[in-house]
């Protein structure tokens, strides 16, 4: 069982929340981004680097929108 004190059990739940990054999958061409989480429980939109294609990513929910 997971310590809920482990600072892994927290990156866990929250992304990026400990690392300061996260990897996501561009919603529109599906290419693997390494995305810096400086909320990590807001939201922050983000522009892909391929297709430059627009999404905003819900860290708090784990949602991805475009």
């Amino acid at each position: 069982m997971l310590d809920p004190l482990d600072p892994l059990a927290y990156e866990l739940c929250f992304p990026g929340g400990l690392t300061g990054e996260t990897e996501i999958s561009c919603p529109h061409c599906k290419t693997l981004l390494t995305l810096p989480v400086n909320y990590p429980n807001g939201e922050e939109s983000y522009q892909c680097c391929k297709c430059q294609g627009g999404f905003v990513v819900d860290w708090a929910s784990g949602q991805v929108a475009t």
